[in-house]
């Protein structure tokens, strides 16, 4: 985190955290005399719906009121974008696995062992305990450790 970054997850964690929005991450970019300053949000675990622009919009009033008395970037102008982590991002928590209930994902496994499934349910278990349910392609269902999965992410399906 850098002296940009850090007043800033200061300001907005808690405010968009009252609006059921996490912070999944913030950077500050500067480039010649262009500035940005970048959050992403994603939602708490409670939900699988998308990040909607209803979503974005209420998360940037919330960032930008927060951070409109900050000292960023040395009293410089600067583009303040608020964005989703999208949909193909790597699944790293057990909010992002609760997040994808319901669709294909493609997992490799820490024994190099890769297999697409439809997520149906994660067990709500400490961390070395979490557990992720798959339907495979042929029916069958399988149990995944969230622990011994090295990579997943979401396969987007066109219809």
């Amino acid at each position: 985190m850098d002296k940009h970054t850090a007043p800033v997850w200061d300001a907005v964690v808690e405010p968009l955290a009252a609006e059921g929005i996490i912070v999944e991450d913030i950077t500050a970019q500067v480039a010649g005399r262009f500035r940005t300053l970048t959050v992403v949000i994603d939602l708490d675990g409670s939900t699988t719906a998308p990040v909607s622009l209803d979503h974005i919009t209420a998360a940037t009033r919330i960032v930008s009121e927060a951070i409109d008395e900050l000292p960023l970037f040395n009293e410089h102008a600067y583009d303040l974008q608020v964005t989703s982590p999208g949909a193909t991002r790597p699944l790293r928590e057990v909010r992002h696995f609760q997040r994808a209930v319901g669709r294909t994902l493609a997992v490799r496994t820490t024994a190099d062992e890769e297999f697409e499934g439809v997520l149906l349910a994660v067990s709500d278990g400490d961390a070395p305990e979490t557990a992720a349910e798959f339907r495979l392609a042929d029916g069958s269902e399988r149990r995944q450790d969230l622990a011994q999965i090295a990579h997943a992410e979401a396969v987007l399906q066109f219809r």
